[in-house]
């Protein structure tokens, strides 16, 4: 029995050796040799390559203006998602209204940045959709919106691409909140408003917080928005200069000394957010009143009217710039005053160079998809272990989760600038290394994923497993895993999405010889060929939708924003 318990209290550990080596080594590593570079020679402006600009006058702008876009940006997102979240929650988060909202607002969010960029030039651009429309209408030769390459058009791209968590996050906790304590005010004859604005309020406030500071994250490392709809220097941010620093000026030190700015003020709003988060985790209920509401929906008729007239710009907000892109790839224009022409010629000229790219991308999603799946069964087998032998959460599972959660407050500009540092430029221009950032980027959300479906397995199934005298290898392969491929498939499909919208790391690591389908895009998109990143456009909507019809389209969340759990006081 002694030496039963003794291997069983060292094999999670045996399981762990492997995620814990890869984060060491593409995560923590590279991440703290791209902040210490930071120190070398003195910091900004030291080194070889010394700018002409003094320090503060190139990083002061810089800093303030990627905090400008990234708060501008989370309150537009606010904006445009709260009131999603009110009807959201107010069906009580379910029926056809939540469905309908629930899928328009995850189409955005699985979007790859660099296609959010182009759909964002072909509709809201100075000669998109919106601006044909106006000028057919009003006859000009020249529409209202002019917002591309300035840090309007960045602020609105951001909030496209990040209000959806608005919807989810907030309107989750409306819908408990409301289910918890809406009856029992609305018993006391308080009226709607009074009881949102004391009641549901101060309960949803924390979400609201733990949304704003997740978005405003997002929008602060943000790259491929920047980069393509950026106004030049006035309108660049910390990982712009981070890349222009680290893969042109090869100036590893002032793009070290970035990187420490941007990871203390990323870090200081990831720690907001789990704070924040965890204050929305647990929603109190009221006793003896708290499913009274539950599924009720309001059904006057202002709510419907304003249900159909946000669901209607909703879909005009997502569907019209999303479609655009197929759209735009059957259109022609011979020239610029003719006007456009239905043709297959931007599909005819694409095979050369978008069937290897197609290769490219896959090949780089299905590797990197798979390590990521790897490392994420066998650090969730460790936690499920650990936590099932002492019945309780450990500091052993809590570090554990904290290696596989860790990835989620990265950059991968940063961590592509500390590839370079810390294993050469030689070393890093390779599609292993491009494989492991897009795992280790992937991971958290693969670990997530996997442990809640281990957490959901019986506990009968491995009692009767250990009576037959299996060990907990064999418990692990031919029960625990066999029981979680629906969790596995799910995680595997959002990790290879995952890979096959991400840029940052194939442009920071140089792999040009390596075109993949979103370098082929950002690269078109740059030479104003339009239709030909139209065209590779489609491809990577095919491809980003076939994945998520592998992983059963389930909208990901950040693995620390977990299912709220009812508390009675």
């Amino acid at each position: 029995m002694k030496n039963r318990r003794r291997r069983t209290g060292v094999f999670p550990w045996l399981l762990a050796i492997l995620p814990v080596g890869a984060v060491l080594a593409a995560f923590i590593l590279p991440y703290g040799a791209a902040l210490l570079g930071g120190f070398r020679a003195g910091g900004l402006g030291a080194g070889p390559e010394r700018e002409t600009l003094p320090p503060l006058s190139l990083l002061l702008p810089v800093t303030f203006f990627t905090v400008k876009q990234a708060v501008l940006s989370t309150l537009a997102a606010l904006a445009l998602g709260l009131p999603g979240a009110v009807l959201l929650g107010g069906s009580g988060g379910r029926g056809t209204l939540a469905s309908i909202l629930r899928s328009l607002s995850g189409i955005s969010f699985t979007m790859p940045s660099i296609l959010v960029v182009l759909a964002f030039v072909l509709f809201f651009g100075n000669s998109g959709w919106v601006n044909r429309f106006f000028m057919a209408l009003s006859g000009s030769g020249e529409g209202p919106l002019r917002v591309l390459y300035r840090s309007e058009a960045i602020i609105l791209a951001h909030a496209f691409y990040n209000f959806p968590l608005v919807i989810r996050l907030v309107g989750d906790g409306i819908a408990q909140a409301r289910n918890a304590y809406g009856p029992a005010a609305a018993s006391l004859g308080a009226p709607p408003f009074k009881i949102a604005l004391t009641v549901l309020f101060p309960i949803v406030l924390p979400s609201i917080l733990a949304a704003s500071f997740l978005i405003f994250l997002y929008c602060f490392t943000s790259f491929a928005v920047v980069l393509v709809l950026g106004g030049g220097p006035a309108a660049t941010t910390i990982a712009v200069e981070i890349y222009r620093y680290a893969h042109i000026s090869l100036n590893y030190s002032n793009a070290g000394f970035l990187a420490l700015i941007e990871t203390g003020i990323a870090l200081t709003a990831f720690l907001a957010y789990l704070y924040f988060e965890r204050k929305a985790r647990i929603i109190p209920i009221n006793i003896g009143g708290g499913d009274r509401g539950r599924g009720k929906r309001d059904s006057s008729l202002p709510a419907a009217f304003c249900a159909v007239l946000y669901g209607t710009g909703l879909c005009f907000f997502i569907l019209g710039p999303i479609l655009s892109i197929p759209v735009e790839s059957f259109l022609y224009k011979p020239s610029r005053a003719s006007p456009p022409l239905l043709s297959p010629r931007w599909w005819l000229g694409l095979g050369e160079r978008c069937v290897p790219a197609l290769f490219h991308s896959l090949s780089l999603a299905f590797i990197s998809a798979s390590l990521s799946c790897i490392l994420a069964i066998l650090a969730a087998a460790a936690v499920w272990s650990i936590e099932k032998n002492s019945g309780k959460k450990t500091f052993s599972g809590g570090f554990l989760r904290f290696c596989a959660a860790a990835p989620l407050a990265s950059s991968g500009i940063v961590l592509g600038l500390g590839c370079l540092i810390l294993y050469g430029r030689d070393h890093s221009r390779s599609v292993w290394a491009a494989a492991a950032l897009h795992a280790v980027t992937g991971l958290p959300f693969a670990f997530n994923s996997i442990s809640e479906g281990l957490k959901t397995l019986p506990a009968n199934i491995f009692a009767g497993a250990s009576v037959s005298g299996a060990s907990p290898l064999m418990r692990l392969l031919t029960v625990a895993l066999p029981l979680s491929v629906s969790r596995i498939r799910s995680a595997w499909g959002f990790s290879a999405l995952i890979s096959l919208g991400e840029l940052n790391a194939v442009m920071m690591l140089g792999l040009e010889d390596w075109e993949t389908l979103p370098l082929l895009i950002y690269r078109a998109a740059g030479a104003y060929r339009y239709g030909t990143a139209c065209a590779a456009g489609s491809v990577l909507i095919l491809c980003c939708a076939l994945m998520l019809f592998i992983s059963d389209a389930r909208f990901p969340l950040p693995p620390t924003f977990k299912k709220r759990k009812n508390h009675v006081p």
